[in-house]
């Protein structure tokens, strides 16, 4: 709807109001905007999206971005966690990575680049964190994995190319399994499924990325560490990412939203 009235100054107005609203609940992370371009009309996801113009989208994500996070980031305001770098939009067959049935992300028209142009104006609007999609780029880099677990999407192009020294956090659950009594929703480790627990949290460490979102797995980073598939340094690269934004944010000097907030 806000893609559709193209009005940067009511996205940034509406991101705003939100911004308000999560800080009263004490919400300090907003794991969006969605800035996937929708060229993939079958993929499920495109209702998130600003839609299939790359320009358009680039525009109000920055806009988006702007009116969640203020012109730094501070006490007031709501980090945003910029999604699925570089571009979910376009699945094979519009099937999505959730699912193991996934048939990979490929670029009709070898438009990789066309994908990026949302994400470099995120980047320029100073997003405090990308999150990598679970999508394979099928044949765009030296191996098809996804891209939390691919060096050369994010340590070569998001940090290298592009200079981002920001948090970057997995999509969730590129660890372990969801084992339920009715089901078992497999890790989304494409491309490592043969990999143990332990090795996919270092190749997915070891590729750029600093948190893992929803795993809660940490004994596996300390085997990593002490079998030398990670580094300490490492580590600390990450931790002082994670530790950089909560600072920036306030946390640490006042963790606590007012219940008095939530009135006005």
């Amino acid at each position: 709807g806000m893609a559709a009235i193209g009005d940067k100054e009511l996205v940034r107005q509406f991101a705003d109001f939100v911004r308000q609203e999560y800080v009263a609940v004490g919400m300090r992370v907003a794991l969006h905007p969605q800035i996937d371009l929708a060229t993939e009309p079958r993929w499920p996801r495109i209702n998130g999206t600003f839609g299939e113009d790359a320009a358009l989208s680039a525009r109000l994500a920055a806009a988006y971005i702007a009116g969640f996070q203020g012109e730094a980031l501070g006490p007031e305001s709501v980090a945003c966690m910029t999604k699925h770098y570089p571009g979910g939009g376009p699945q094979k067959e519009g099937l999505d990575p959730h699912f193991s049935f996934h048939l990979g992300q490929v670029y009709p028209g070898d438009n990789f680049d066309y994908h990026l142009i949302p994400f470099k104006a995120a980047i320029e609007a100073k997003t405090a964190a990308i999150m990598p999609y679970y999508g394979v780029p099928v044949d765009q880099t030296d191996e098809n994995v996804g891209m939390a677990y691919n060096h050369a999407i994010i340590n070569g192009l998001l940090r290298q190319d592009w200079g981002y020294d920001g948090l970057v956090c997995s999509d969730w659950g590129l660890v372990t399994d969801v084992v339920t009594p009715e089901f078992t929703w497999p890790a989304r480790a494409w491309g490592v499924e043969h990999l143990s627990a332990v090795e996919r949290v270092a190749k997915i460490l070891n590729a750029g990325v600093d948190m893992f979102g929803g795993e809660s797995c940490p004994v596996y980073v300390i085997e990593a560490l002490e079998a030398g598939l990670i580094s300490l340094e490492r580590v600390d690269q990450a931790v002082r990412r994670v530790l950089r934004l909560k600072f920036a944010l306030g946390l640490f000097d006042n963790p606590f939203s007012d219940p008095a907030d939530l009135t006005q």
